[in-house]
């Protein structure tokens, strides 16, 4: 920009400037288009500190030539102390420079000739250029001041690499790095400390699930443990056998309906010691085993054969109401778990037909059981069996009652 301004400077000067005198250096010196940059260049001090690389750089940045005493320079403006200098006669492609105070000389004015006379004074001066240029010597002429060209010296282009070496790129680019590396460790230790913190949320869940369903039926898992340990009855079953019955059944399913099924295997060594904890410690009914089922025999009557149905279905552990006779039979009604179940009981030497499923489906539907079972003595026809099948009734023997109403367990298997 400084050179540009130079260069409307010179423009704008009026053509009498040079009036101004001549000037010349003492010795080769350098003359810059930047002054800031020939006062750098300049400074002994300053130079000596540098490499040939900087100086390079700034000669070439501030346009800067070497410059011979031969050539003769016009003042056309002073800088910050510096003489802004053009060159007589301009020779294109070479703008106005500043050299420095010391280096330039007027040059001495040409001795004047003999008086001119009257006619002489009065007469047109002729038309010679202001600055005569010049004529060319021969090549073979010794010269008393050999010619020293202008010579404008380039600097070489510093490569990317050296830029990216002095402004420490690798060292904020590996600042960088490291920077990620840290944030993302940082991440995935969050992340895997949040996956456990879920896992351990989900598994205490399900084990209080499980722990609340195993409370729930609590009667019927003490009565199983303590058939178990008594190693008697029609149904003797390990206890092994009736708590891996009981979480298929039961815990497994509500799990998978809440979704914690994954969390299964995690609990289930604490899962069934608590249950077996919680069953050995629940305290039996007094009236359990007070219960003698009698014997069976063909001349009962109707109430008898009620009756010991009613003790059989007792003694499975369920909560029993006095039997009550109905037109074809008597029926039985049953709690347990908060399942209702109704037994209509039919004794009779003629196999059951379908007149008795029917009434033994309407009982079911008017008191609104969850189970319906018709027991008898006798077999069944085919048609019977084809409507109990048809509307869910169960149609047993009652050499079958106890282990069919011992199996049923809770609301999920029913």
């Amino acid at each position: 920009m400084r050179i540009w301004a130079s260069a409307c400077l010179l423009l704008c000067l009026p053509a009498g400037a040079s009036a101004a005198g001549l000037f010349g250096v003492t010795h080769p010196t350098l003359a810059c288009g930047d002054d800031v940059i020939l006062r750098s260049l300049s400074d002994h001090t300053i130079t000596a500190q540098q490499s040939p690389a900087w100086r390079r750089t700034l000669f070439r940045q501030g346009d800067c030539h070497l410059v011979t005493p031969d050539v003769r320079w016009e003042k056309i403006a002073n800088r910050n102390g510096l003489p802004l200098m053009r060159r007589v006669p301009p020779m294109p492609g070479l703008p106005p420079l500043y050299f420095m105070t010391g280096d330039i000389t007027p040059l001495a004015p040409p001795l004047a000739g003999p008086a001119a006379t009257p006619a002489e004074r009065h007469a047109p001066a002729p038309l010679t250029p202001p600055h005569p240029t010049p004529e060319p010597t021969a090549p073979d002429a010794p010269l008393a001041h050999p010619v020293a060209p202008v010579i404008v010296q380039h600097a070489e282009t510093p490569l990317p690499t050296d830029i990216f070496f002095m402004t420490r790129g690798f060292q904020k680019l590996g600042s960088l790095i490291l920077t990620l590396m840290l944030a993302g460790g940082a991440a995935w230790v969050m992340i895997l400390i949040l996956r456990a913190g879920w896992r351990m949320t989900r598994r205490r869940g399900a084990i209080r699930q499980c722990m609340e369903l195993a409370e729930r039926h609590r009667p019927m898992l003490a009565r199983w443990y303590r058939q178990a340990q008594a190693g008697n009855g029609p149904s003797h079953t390990p206890w092994e056998t009736h708590v891996e019955r009981f979480t298929h059944a039961t815990l497994i399913p509500a799990l998978a309906r809440s979704g914690r099924g994954a969390s299964w295997p995690g609990i289930r060594r604490a899962v069934l010691a608590h249950i077996t904890t919680m069953a050995a410690g629940t305290p039996g009914r007094p009236q359990d085993g007070s219960i003698t089922p009698g014997f069976y025999h063909q001349d009962m009557n109707q109430e008898e054969y009620a009756a010991f149905c009613s003790q059989w279905i007792e003694k499975a552990g369920w909560e029993t109401h006095p039997p009550v006779a109905t037109g074809l039979g008597t029926v039985i009604q049953g709690h347990r778990n908060n399942l209702k179940m109704l037994v209509h009981c039919w004794m009779d030497r003629r196999p059951v037909h379908d007149d008795v499923i029917l009434q033994g489906i309407k009982e079911k539907t008017d008191s609104k059981a969850n189970i319906g079972a018709i027991v008898s003595n006798a077999p069944y026809t085919q048609e019977a069996l084809l409507l109990g099948k048809k509307h869910r009734i169960f149609l047993l023997h009652h050499e079958d009652i106890f282990k069919f109403v011992s199996g049923i367990e809770v609301p999920d298997v029913a």
